[in-house]
């Protein structure tokens, strides 16, 4: 299109070729409209054209990498948020509002910092795409916070699927969601930038990688979590069926870890351990009492480990029972491990629950432990 300026037209006709200027912008002679910018023609945007040259392979590229982002952000950042929640409310269930509130903000600001600084995100690096302007560069932050806003919509699973910018990318000529069109910017091959388009790779890989593998150990931190709140609890038994205690799924018996235990049990992934010895009444002096029961396990216990740590004896009720609850700090073979010891009194038995794991992951076990030791039971009460 060519824009004439400075010239009024009245009733007068303009011929261009009397002032040495034709219809062809490309064989303008150069003339002082052309050198005072008396017309210009307005260029496409480079990226425009090149965005035209892409076939449908740009969308599957586009949906890959946005699967991966949304994976990492619900399972990864949703995981650091809720494991975090948690961890500093130490409720067994952080509060899920907060949770929700801080989840829509960082994933928000993921895309709007991530595509407006760089153009890229996770997915888009991994599978080499680049959100860029008119000229190849990453968009900036007014862009892409106007593709950000029109992405809650478009692109949100919540609403119509994703389908609106799905459907775009396929049938607009320059494979354009809703939110390109409005913030004028397009998703390109990186291999189709240049050198230009690559500063810098390396310092984002590095960034990227660190990124993913902290989003993993969250996802399946995240992932253990929702399926030891969903699937059914497992049911361990004494050897002689009279006692019982209950453990999340990821827990199995393992009698080898001491043969005289009714009940022996494990989770092999996080190294935590718990037993149950039980000893019938009638095995000691009628005037036997619970304190003195806890007194003979204590000093049994703190006789086989060295630098042995007693913490404050408390007690509790479990299930009905009496009961009194220890913990025991010591090296074992060298190595610092963290005892939480419960002895209880049943009608006809006295009992030890004795849970452990290392000392540096005990205050991270114990809600877990503790649960475990207070579903303990008679049989005929299940």
């Amino acid at each position: 299109m060519l824009y004439l300026t400075g010239i009024k037209l009245t009733t007068e006709v303009y011929h261009l070729e009397e002032h040495g200027v034709t219809n062809n912008p490309s064989t303008v002679a150069p003339g002082p409209y052309a050198t005072n910018g008396g017309y210009h023609r307005r260029e496409p945007d480079k990226m425009a054209v090149l965005s035209e040259t892409y076939g449908a392979s740009i969308f599957f590229r586009r949906w890959a990498a946005w699967m991966i982002d949304f994976i990492l952000i619900v399972f990864g950042y949703g995981g650091l948020v809720y494991f975090t929640a948690k961890k500093v409310s130490e409720a067994e269930t952080p509060n899920m509002g907060l949770v929700v509130m801080l989840f829509l903000i960082g994933s928000f600001c993921y895309y709007l910092l991530l595509e407006g600084l760089t153009g890229y995100t996770l997915g888009k690096f991994v599978l080499r795409i680049q959100v860029v302007n008119g000229e190849g560069r990453p968009p900036g932050i007014v862009k892409s916070l106007i593709r950000t806003l029109i992405q809650l919509v478009d692109t949100n699973p919540l609403f119509f699927l994703g389908l609106p910018a799905g459907l775009c990318v396929l049938v607009t000529p320059r494979k354009q969601r809703i939110g390109d069109m409005a913030a004028s910017t397009y998703v390109v091959k990186v291999r189709d930038l240049g050198k230009s388009g690559r500063k810098k790779t390396g310092i984002f890989a590095g960034a990227i990688i660190l990124m993913t593998i902290i989003s993993i150990v969250f996802a399946v931190s995240l992932i253990s979590t929702l399926i030891t709140q969903i699937v059914k609890p497992e049911v361990f038994t004494s050897k002689d069926s009279q006692f019982a205690v209950t453990a999340p799924w990821n827990w199995s018996r393992d009698n080898m870890i001491n043969e005289e235990a009714d009940i022996s049990i494990k989770n092999e992934l996080t190294e935590r351990y718990l037993i149950v010895l039980s000893e019938p009444k009638s095995d000691f002096d009628s005037s036997m009492t619970l304190q003195e029961y806890k007194g003979i396990i204590e000093e049994h216990l703190v006789s086989g480990i060295t630098d042995s740590e007693l913490g404050n004896a408390s007690d509790l009720v479990v299930n009905g029972y009496p009961a009194i609850e220890f913990t025991l700090k010591g090296e074992v073979d060298g190595t610092p491990i963290m005892y939480n010891v419960t002895t209880i009194e049943t009608p006809s038995h006295y009992h030890q629950v004795l849970a452990w794991t290392y000392a540096s992951r005990y205050s991270r076990a114990q809600q877990e432990l503790r649960k475990i030791r207070d579903s303990f039971r008679e049989m005929n009460m299940l």
